[in-house]
C-alpha cells in the first residue's frame, strides 16, 4: 500500500504539480467568492472587520500548503490523494462561511481542523521521504498536529470564544519562530531546510492573485443577470475594468522582473503583504458589482463610498510594499522607490471618499480609475526612462 502511494503517473521530468495546484487554486477561490458574499451583505463596519477577521484562517490555509510544497513538492499518489482531501476540507469550510458567527460555527471549526491534520500527515510522509530534513517535518508534523487538537477543543468547548480563535491561529502563523527558538534554547543548530525555490513562490502567489482578480469579473456577469441594463451601466463597466487591468498591470509587469533571492529583498514581507492584496481585491470586487448596478445620478452610499476607495488604497500600499520588498534583477529598473508614489495615490482615494458624497457616481467612478491608470503611465514612464537611461550609458 505504501508503495502504491509512492507511484508517480507523470514522468519526473515533467513532475511539479503545477494542474493540481491549479485546481487547488480554482476550489480555493470558490471559498473567497463565498466569504465575498458575506461582505456583500453587510457592508457596514461590522460586516468588514468580520470579512477581515475570516480572510485570515482561510489565505492561512492556502499559504500553509504553499509553505509545505515550496521544500516538498511532489506529485505521487499519496501527496495527490492529501490535497484532494485538503481541497474537501476547504469546501466544506465554505458551506458555513455564511452563518460562521451563528449556528454552524461549530462545523466551520471542524472543518479547518482537518486542514491542519491532513499537512501533519504531508509532513510525516516527508519525514519518511526525505531523512536529511526529518529534524525539520517532525517538528511541523508535530505542530500541526497539536494545532488541529486545539481547533477540536474550541469547537467542543467553546466555539465562539473569538480570543482563542486568535490565539491558536497566532501559534499558527509564527511556527517557524516556534522552531528557531525551540533549537536557539536547547543550543541547537537549526533544522537543515530543503533550498528555497524563489521562481515557484512568484509563481505560485501570482497565479492566485490573477485568478482572484478574474473573479471579480464572473461576479459581475452573474449578478448582472436579469437587471435591465443602461448605456451608463456599460459605461461603468469600462471604468471597472480599466481598474482591474491597472491593478494586474502594477502586480504582474514588476513580478516579471522580481527576484526573491536578490540580497535587499524582503521574502517574509512580500509573502504576508499578499494577505493585505488579496482581500482588498476581494472586497473592491464586492463593492464593484454594487457600484455596476448604479443608476444614472445615484450617489453611492457612504458604505459603498468608503469600501470602494479604501480597497483600492489598501490594494496600492500592499502593491508599493510588495514593490519594495521584491527588488528587480537590475536596480535600474527597481521600483522600490514606488511605495512613495503609491502612498500618494491611496491618499487621494480615501480623500475621494467623502467627495463621493457630493458627485453622481459616475464622476466617482472616473476619477477613481483615473487615479489607477495614473499609476500605470508613471510606471510605463519612469521604466521607459530607466530603460534609455541605461542603453545612452552603454553607448557612450
Amino acid at each position: 500500500m505504501l508503495r502504491f502511494l509512492q507511484i508517480n503517473t507523470v514522468p519526473r521530468e515533467k513532475q511539479g504539480g503545477t494542474w493540481l495546484e491549479l485546481f487547488f487554486d480554482l476550489v480555493y477561490v470558490a471559498i473567497l467568492v463565498e466569504l465575498g458574499n458575506r461582505l456583500s451583505h453587510n457592508l457596514t463596519l461590522t460586516g468588514v472587520l468580520e470579512y477581515a477577521a475570516l480572510f485570515v484562517p482561510i489565505w492561512w490555509s492556502w499559504l500553509a500548503l504553499v509553505f509545505y510544497t515550496r521544500y516538498f513538492p511532489s506529485n505521487d499518489i499519496g501527496q495527490r490523494l492529501l490535497t484532494v482531501l485538503y481541497m474537501g476540507a476547504m469546501i466544506l469550510l465554505a458551506f458555513e462561511i455564511h452563518s460562521v458567527t451563528g449556528q454552524t460555527l461549530t462545523y466551520f471549526i471542524f472543518s479547518y481542523a482537518a486542514t491542519k491534520f491532513i499537512l501533519a500527515l504531508m509532513y510525516l510522509r516527508a519525514w519518511k521521504q526525505f531523512p536529511q530534513y526529518r529534524a525539520l517535518t517532525s517538528h511541523y508534523a508535530a505542530l500541526y498536529l497539536l494545532i488541529g487538537l486545539m481547533w477540536i477543543s474550541i469547537a467542543l468547548f467553546s466555539p465562539a470564544n473569538y480570543w482563542m480563535w486568535g490565539a491558536v491561529i497566532a501559534i499558527d502563523v509564527f511556527i517557524p519562530l516556534f522552531i528557531r527558538w525551540s533549537h536557539q534554547g536547547r543550543g541547537k543548530s537549526q533544522p537543515d531546510h530543503p533550498p528555497l525555490k524563489h521562481h515557484y513562490l512568484l509563481h505560485r502567489f501570482g497565479e492566485l492573485t490573477i485568478i482572484v482578480l478574474g473573479e471579480f469579473f464572473i461576479k459581475l456577469i452573474t449578478s448582472s443577470s436579469g437587471l435591465d441594463l443602461q448605456r451608463f451601466n456599460f459605461y461603468l463597466g469600462a471604468c471597472l475594468l480599466l481598474i482591474s487591468v491597472s491593478m494586474w498591470w502594477l502586480y504582474f509587469d514588476h513580478t516579471d522582473h522580481t527576484h526573491l533571492s536578490n540580497e535587499h529583498a524582503h521574502p517574509v514581507v512580500w509573502i504576508y503583504m499578499h494577505y493585505f492584496l488579496l482581500a482588498a481585491i476581494t472586497a473592491y470586487g464586492v463593492v464593484g458589482t454594487k457600484v455596476f448596478a448604479a443608476l444614472p445620478g445615484e450617489i453611492l452610499s457612504q458604505e459603498k463610498r468608503l469600501l470602494l476607495c479604501a480597497a483600492l488604497a489598501l490594494a496600492l500600499l500592499a502593491l508599493g510594499i510588495i514593490d519594495w520588498a521584491s527588488p528587480e534583477g537590475d536596480e535600474r529598473f527597481s521600483r522600490r522607490s514606488h511605495l512613495s508614489i503609491r502612498v500618494v495615490a491611496a491618499v487621494v482615494l480615501l480623500l475621494l471618499a467623502p467627495i463621493g458624497g457630493l458627485i453622481n457616481v459616475g464622476w466617482l467612478v472616473t476619477l477613481v480609475a483615473l487615479v489607477l491608470v495614473v499609476q500605470v503611465v508613471i510606471d510605463i514612464w519612469l521604466r521607459t526612462r530607466n530603460r534609455g537611461m541605461a542603453e545612452t550609458a552603454v553607448t557612450s
